[in-house]
């Protein structure tokens, strides 16, 4: 499993460097809970970014929050912070094969 840190503080208007994210599969890439994603689909087919949701309500799983990107889209969200683990991780991946068409960079808060 891949634990990847957020990228950037943006405070003061410095220019921060990303590194490109892919290949996100089940159980493999966790992304710390707040963090913003940006990502884009490189596929000629849509793709379904899955975030797990790693709390109950009431003793009930919640279900996961998934993001639909159409081919060739970029989009971009904020990962709940309430999603998290006793880490502060949560778990993301793509749902389709072909995980390397989802590219994606994870921003610091």
């Amino acid at each position: 499993m891949t634990d990847f840190a957020p990228e950037g503080t943006y405070g003061g208007g410095a220019t921060q460097v990303l590194t490109e994210r892919s290949g996100a599969a089940v159980s493999t890439d966790t992304v710390p809970a707040g963090a913003l994603i940006v990502a884009r689909n490189i596929g000629v087919g849509a793709h379904t970014i899955i975030l797990a949701c790693n709390f109950t309500v009431d003793g009930l799983a919640v279900t996961s929050r998934t993001h639909n990107l159409a081919a060739a889209a970029i989009k971009g969200f904020r990962v709940p912070a309430n999603y998290g683990d006793a880490n502060g991780r949560v778990a993301m991946y793509v749902g389709e094969a072909s995980q390397t068409e989802i590219k994606y960079y994870v921003i610091g808060a």
